[in-house]
């Protein structure tokens, strides 16, 4: 069975990395060849200038290199070498990819799985250009795969044509950690406890609400120091907003290759959403920390309540509520039989509901039944008896 994957980019984000990790875990099964065809890869390595690579055994990587925002080539391009390599699959990853991808699939006749929804908007407008993007591609889809169940109710996905595949996390990405006071001490954190948060500085994250945590617990205790992993266009903005006697307490990180490491320093990880914009799908900062044993305090919308468990793995806040969110902060810092309790069912959870293998399984399950399907209609449309015989 060949498998095409269509994206924009192999960059550092978590949707690329959860396509590379998939890549590596169906490449153990024989009757699977896998390509990625990638459509922005010039503008990807400009932007970022590093990739996620992928293993030649693991799978071929194609550059389409799209021109434009609408690059008409992109179709004959595509239509090549679904055509040419015998694609029995195409996966797209993204709402772009897929308004590419589906007018292919009709015209070669190859199973399409769209899989655009990676996020959970709480309030979803006509205008929307992902969602404009889906309402085009679904009629074409044979399945839209989503990776949360919010994701597929806010994108209104018919529930014959849903499936939601919970991202995989793979456990390597926690070993040969940098050593925590190695790392304490490059950083010059002084302070026994550290919260943290992982997450790009965009509209779509809510800076505002953590600086006002942390301004909060800076009057009550001098015991904690407060991190921040990401750039973004208004890092400058959130960084000229702590209050001149707090910003000794708070360190801006940037972009870092070591996140795992940095996270792994963290009492309590944090990840405040600004859900008047935006709904997680299954964030890999907070899937991060759940699998480094760190309790986890996050807004409570999109995906992240099947992530993390209310009073279990971590507590739900409201959406800009910084009241809240310093309260279940305080509580884990000051309880920390609760937050090693916390942290140890946060592993657990991600080792086995959210562990690589469950994800490649399901997708591995996905692919196999999409390809049967289509093989079975095709054969009935051959023979009219195909199905009724004993």
């Amino acid at each position: 069975m060949r498998i095409l994957h269509l994206t924009e980019s192999l960059g550092p984000g978590g949707k690329e990395r959860q396509i590379v990790e998939l890549l590596r875990g169906l490449s153990p099964n024989p009757d699977i060849e896998s390509f990625v065809a990638v459509t922005d890869e010039e503008l990807s390595v400009k932007a970022y200038g590093e990739r996620y690579d992928v293993d030649r055994e693991h799978a071929r990587v194609i550059p389409l290199n799209r021109r434009g925002k609408i690059d008409f080539r992109l179709f004959k391009s595509l239509y090549e070498l679904v055509s040419n390599s015998k694609i029995d699959i195409i996966h797209s990853w993204s709402s772009m990819c897929s308004i590419y991808a589906a007018p292919v699939a009709k015209l070669c006749g190859t199973p399409f799985i769209n899989g655009f929804v990676r996020d959970a908007p709480p309030h979803m407008t006509r205008w929307n250009k992902i969602y404009l993007r889906g309402k085009l591609t679904i009629p074409f889809s044979d399945i839209v795969v989503a990776n949360s169940r919010a994701g597929l109710a806010a994108y209104r996905i018919p529930e014959r044509k849903g499936l939601w595949i919970h991202n995989g996390f793979n456990p390597a990405r926690v070993l040969n950690l940098t050593d925590e006071a190695e790392l304490r001490s490059m950083l010059g954190i002084t302070t026994p406890h550290i919260v943290g948060m992982v997450a790009n500085f965009t509209p779509r994250k809510d800076y505002a609400t953590f600086v006002e945590m942390v301004c909060r617990i800076c009057h009550l205790r001098d015991d904690v120091t407060f991190l921040t992993v990401g750039t973004g266009e208004m890092l400058s903005q959130v960084r000229d907003s702590i209050p001149p006697e707090h910003s000794p307490r708070i360190k801006f990180l940037g972009r870092r290759n070591d996140v795992e490491s940095i996270a792994n320093l963290f009492t309590v990880g944090v990840l405040a959403t600004n859900s008047r914009l935006h709904g997680e799908g299954i964030s890999n900062a907070i899937t991060e920390c759940m699998a480094l044993g760190k309790p986890v305090v996050a807004t409570n919308d999109g995906g992240t309540p099947e992530l993390v468990l209310e009073g279990q793995t971590g507590f739900l806040v409201p959406s800009h509520d910084a009241g809240m969110l310093s309260d279940r902060v305080l509580r884990l810092l000051d309880d920390r039989k609760l937050a090693h309790e916390f942290g140890r069912e946060g592993r657990r959870r991600i080792e086995t509901v959210f562990s690589l293998d469950a994800m490649t399984n399901a997708y591995l399950c996905l692919y196999r039944k999409v390809a049967d399907r289509r093989g079975r209609a095709t054969l009935s449309e051959m023979d009219p008896g195909f199905g009724t015989r004993g």
